[in-house]
């Protein structure tokens, strides 16, 4: 039985489990070896599963009988016996951290074979990586901090884990340092701060490319506008920010950054609110439209986590000073 083979630098060596980073770059993942850690199910019903190898002690006892090929287990141990290899059977899973004061409580647990053992023979592998392998330390960025960092792809090993909130490293440029593709087509990077402490992995289709933009900046200056610009920071945990563009006393464009990085601009005409566009955080035009002229323009803005939150709530006068009469709050 074959398994991948990954050409990684010692000296850039972190086994997966209980690595550590140095001052100046994260260390490499690297595997447990085979068969630790790896996806299998069983080649037929009815198999026993022991306390101990039987070869090893004859009275260990039965634990019980296989009576599933498709369901999953991983190995937490290997054990040789007359070159025979044992190993010891664990549950397969893929732990997410808790998000919100959702507390299902304890659960009943049916009997299990995990913490039994079976001959390796007698099980099926499941390949899950197709690759793995370091890449050039390129800089990403993420629009929203909704994504997880895990220790590994979720169920691309026996054990994965959600090990950082996606909002401890929001709004900064993260560099990705090893790229992982799984048997399924998944793509995956895994990431560490620009002072190299490692960080975890995403799916490519979380970040983007590039060092972390200013948003605010971009779209004020979007088309070549030329004036005085004026940026106020409503919620810097959110990174919900509100930019103005002020031209010989007027407003000539007002920006709102929301806390998904998309942008709601407004585009003014002798000092009235005329056009509305909506960017997403790479600036595609989302929507596009002409709006009824008005002076004094009002915004709700409203930042969202776990278990709180706050809505922002006011009008940005002529002059462009923003008012926010409504600021409330919430916990969950």
């Amino acid at each position: 039985m074959k398994w991948i083979k990954f050409a990684l630098a010692g000296s850039l060596g972190l086994v997966l489990w209980g690595g550590a980073t140095t001052a100046h770059a994260a260390k490499r993942v690297t595997l447990p070896a085979y068969p630790q850690q790896r996806i299998f199910t069983f080649k037929a019903k009815g198999t026993k599963v022991y306390s101990y190898p039987r070869a090893a002690y004859a009275h260990s006892k039965v634990l019980g009988t296989v009576h599933s090929k498709t369901k999953q287990w991983t190995v937490d141990k290997v054990v040789k016996v007359g070159g025979k290899r044992y190993v010891r059977l664990s549950e397969v899973t893929a732990s997410p951290l808790q998000h919100g004061t959702v507390d299902s409580g304890p659960t009943a647990k049916p009997k299990s074979l995990a913490g039994g053992y079976v001959a390796l023979s007698k099980l099926k592998f499941h390949q899950q990586i197709s690759q793995l392998k370091s890449v050039k330390k390129t800089a990403y960025w993420r629009p929203t901090t909704t994504r997880d960092f895990w220790n590994m792809p979720a169920k691309t090993l026996g054990t994965t884990a959600a090990i950082h909130y996606g909002t401890s490293y929001g709004y900064q440029t993260l560099y990705a340092i090893q790229s992982l593709t799984t048997k399924t087509k998944k793509h995956y990077l895994y990431f560490e701060t620009a002072k190299g402490k490692a960080i975890g992995w995403l799916p490519t289709s979380a970040v983007v490319k590039g060092t972390y933009p200013n948003l605010v900046k971009r779209e004020l200056t979007r088309g070549g506008l030329t004036a005085t610009k004026t940026v106020a920071t409503l919620d810097s945990g959110a990174h919900i920010k509100i930019g103005i563009a002020t031209s010989n006393g007027q407003i000539q464009r007002v920006v709102m950054l929301k806390q998904n990085a998309q942008t709601l601009i407004y585009d003014y005409q002798n000092g009235q609110a005329v056009h509305q566009t909506t960017r997403s955080a790479t600036g595609k035009v989302l929507s596009s439209k002409a709006i009824t002229p008005v002076k004094t323009l009002k915004f709700k803005l409203v930042a969202t986590f776990d278990i709180h939150g706050a809505t922002y709530q006011g009008t940005i006068s002529p002059e462009g000073k923003i008012d926010i009469p409504i600021h409330s709050g919430w916990i969950a």
